[in-house]
């Protein structure tokens, strides 16, 4: 189901919570609204799903002026990051909890459990609580239950934030090849941008309650739009007064062509190592560089370099 987004805005008093946001959601997708916190992302995913009605604009769903219509006929289904699971009920019961209020029929959400608890791999935890599963599980139930009504959209509000690292990056694979199977036009929030180019294969990226670009992740980050959006979505340093990502420098220990600068600090992490360099006209920029790189060049603290861009030859 595609989403069209038509001049969207959302005051609480005096403040432009969404202002004025149209965007196109395509059929199918998974599309990632980001942005840092305040920017209006949570709203936005409040105002597809119903929970929040705004103050102008419109919300189409497949053709269908949603706008007015109440959240619980628009077959949506909808993942926070607090998954709320009801404590005293089984897995099994929490994800049939939905169709169960729908008044389907028993064997039918026993069929539709036992299929969804096996496309999220918590078939041999049907039977247990909440309490006795992972946060990744529990995450994992959560997705189950909100795919159980077989929504038109699937609505994703930071549903990795209260994870660790290694479950967040794990997740992150499972719900794109679980994506890849559904195939439901998928709507995830979210402020982290690694997460983001990862998962989505559209990019809405807001600040300040408006959207400053979308479209295809590779597209965004080599093709930023603004300063804000080049920063935001990846590491990035400024060299010659123009915003700059960090790799497409390069140091070297002759002056031709380069900026003269003094090493001020070497940080290695993992495969690679950022290396600080004060520049003569006073400014200060850094170069990624693999540690590869690093070793055999022979930087150190204090060594005299020079700093420019790499050509098309040098990728």
């Amino acid at each position: 189901m595609s989403i069209s987004l038509n001049n969207l805005s959302k005051r609480y008093g005096s403040t432009h919570a969404v202002e004025n946001v149209s965007a196109e959601i395509t059929h199918g997708s998974l599309t990632a609204i980001l942005g840092p916190s305040g920017s209006g992302k949570s709203t936005l995913l409040k105002l597809i799903s119903g929970l929040e009605a705004p103050d102008e604009g419109r919300v189409i769903i497949d053709g269908d002026d949603v706008t007015d219509v109440d959240p619980r006929h628009r077959d949506i289904g909808f993942c926070f990051q607090s998954y709320a699971p009801f404590r005293h009920m089984n897995v099994a019961k929490n994800v049939g909890f939905g169709l169960k209020v729908r008044k389907r029929p028993a064997a039918e959400i026993d069929a539709r459990v036992k299929e969804l608890l096996a496309l999220v791999k918590l078939d041999d935890k049907a039977s247990r609580y909440p309490s006795q599963l992972s946060g990744g599980e529990r995450q994992r139930m959560a997705l189950a239950r909100a795919l159980a009504i077989e929504p038109r959209v699937l609505l994703l509000d930071e549903p990795f934030g209260a994870l660790d690292a290694v479950v967040r990056q794990e997740l992150r694979q499972w719900v794109k090849v679980l994506h890849e199977q559904i195939h439901v036009t998928t709507v995830l929030v979210t402020h982290d941008q690694q997460e983001a180019m990862e998962v989505a294969d559209q990019l809405i990226v807001m600040s300040a309650g408006r959207v400053v670009q979308s479209g295809n992740p590779l597209a965004l980050y080599e093709s930023p739009a603004t300063d804000f959006v080049h920063e935001f979505l990846g590491p990035s340093t400024v060299f010659g007064g123009v915003v700059t990502r960090p790799h497409d420098l390069e140091l070297v220990s002759v002056y031709d062509g380069a900026m003269k600068g003094r090493i001020t600090s070497i940080v290695s992490l993992g495969f690679e190592a950022q290396v600080t360099v004060e520049l003569s006209d006073g400014t200060t920029t850094w170069v990624q560089l693999s540690r590869n790189e690093l070793s055999k060049m022979g930087l150190r603290v204090a060594l005299l370099v020079g700093v420019r861009r790499r050509t098309d030859a040098d990728f």
